[in-house]
């Protein structure tokens, strides 16, 4: 007899608590059986769009780090450093679409070019030099940064909290957002170190070597 009430209170409260919260419910009479819930609808297509500005971002940059191989450029540091990013962008995507998966979402990656960032122009990459290479790199981070933001703005209490998804917000600041601005830092601090070089007429070709090689030991 306790067992059945104590089961017969569980579920009550389990339709009450579904009852009280927005969205949350879910009745044989309806499709709301999904795992669509919270906030996560309010930037569900912002979240598509931004898996395939990665996807592009990862072709980018397998293309950008193909000019400095060893049958053009030869820069083995500099290819390396934007192998390196062009393979985090690669898994990047995949976990993009392994966490809205996991939130219910479908995605589609085979509309058109929706890239914000606007590096797709193949002939300016294929004309990258060391310095242009990386301002062009910074210029990316930073716009994907920013789109991360505004992703994060909209599902947290500074967009008056009407749509708060805590668990959107989570996985943005672990998996994106932290690890952006760190490559920022990261590429300002090249951009300056390598000007420095270039400034020293005499040494310049020598320094470039050697910050190329630099680069190869720490990426």
């Amino acid at each position: 007899m306790k067992l059945y009430l104590l089961t017969f209170g569980l579920i009550a409260g389990f339709v009450l608590a579904n009852a009280a919260v927005p969205g949350g419910g879910c009745s044989l009479s309806s499709d709301s059986c999904t795992s669509l819930f919270s906030g996560f609808p309010h930037v569900q297509s912002d979240l598509n769009k931004y898996t395939k500005q990665m996807l592009d971002k990862s072709f980018d940059f397998l293309l950008l780090s193909s000019v400095f191989d060893a049958y053009t450029l030869d820069r083995p540091g500099f290819e390396k450093l934007y192998r390196k990013i062009s393979d985090k962008a690669w898994e990047d995507t995949i976990e993009l679409i392994k966490y809205q998966s996991r939130r219910g979402a479908s995605i589609t990656l085979n509309k058109g070019n929706e890239n914000s960032a606007a590096v797709r122009d193949v002939e300016s990459l294929l004309q990258s030099n060391e310095t242009s290479s990386l301002k062009l790199a910074i210029h990316y981070e930073k716009i994907m940064a920013t789109e991360a933001h505004h992703i994060h703005k909209k599902i947290s209490h500074a967009e008056t909290g009407k749509h708060y998804d805590p668990d959107v917000a989570h996985y943005l600041d672990e998996k994106l957002i932290e690890y952006q601005s760190g490559t920022i830092r990261k590429l300002s601090g090249y951009i300056t170190n390598l000007n420095d070089i270039l400034n020293e007429a005499s040494t310049k070709d020598l320094g470039v070597h050697l910050f190329d090689d630099y680069l190869d030991k720490v990426e």
